[in-house]
């Protein structure tokens, strides 16, 4: 993907989530996380049959890895270090505790928020036509999502 396009999707991906979101909308992103969990997330890509899946599962999975996972990581760990730094300046002593209790924390409370943001764009990855099961079962979500949403396509 060029650049631009990297930019003007981040940047529609982020309209979205500062606006918020309808029911619809939620019902609709949690019928695709539940197929990110089953055919991405939660799987092992390498044991699609075709090359095609492989290659877009394992792009998906590295993405979600990515903007999802290292970012709610690298967040928590933020969130971590200011709580620590704030505890150590408080009580004038070195302490360790809050860095990994508070960077858990923080990864278990930002992992969901990213997970909801980037949802449609990993989805999106995953179309790589009806002749493939991945495609097939993709498409299948996407019609209920359709049905939701009261729409021909998104």
């Amino acid at each position: 993907m060029s650049a631009t396009f990297r930019r003007n999707l981040r940047s529609r991906e982020e309209f979205e989530y500062q606006r918020g979101w309808t029911d619809d909308e939620m019902k609709a992103a949690e019928l695709r996380k539940e197929f990110l969990k089953e055919y991405i997330i939660n799987f092992d890509t390498n044991l699609y049959k075709t090359v095609v899946e492989r290659d877009w599962g394992y792009i998906a999975k590295r993405e979600y890895r990515w903007d999802v996972e290292y970012k709610a990581l690298t967040n928590g760990m933020f969130a971590g270090n200011v709580a620590w730094s704030l505890r150590m300046f408080m009580l004038k002593k070195f302490v360790i505790w809050p860095l990994p209790v508070v960077g858990v924390l923080g990864y278990l409370y930002y992992q969901p928020l990213l997970l909801q943001k980037h949802n449609k764009k990993l989805f999106d990855m995953c179309n790589v036509g009806e002749q493939y099961h991945l495609g097939k079962k993709r498409n299948e979500v996407l019609r209920e999502c359709n049905k939701i949403l009261n729409r021909e396509d998104f």
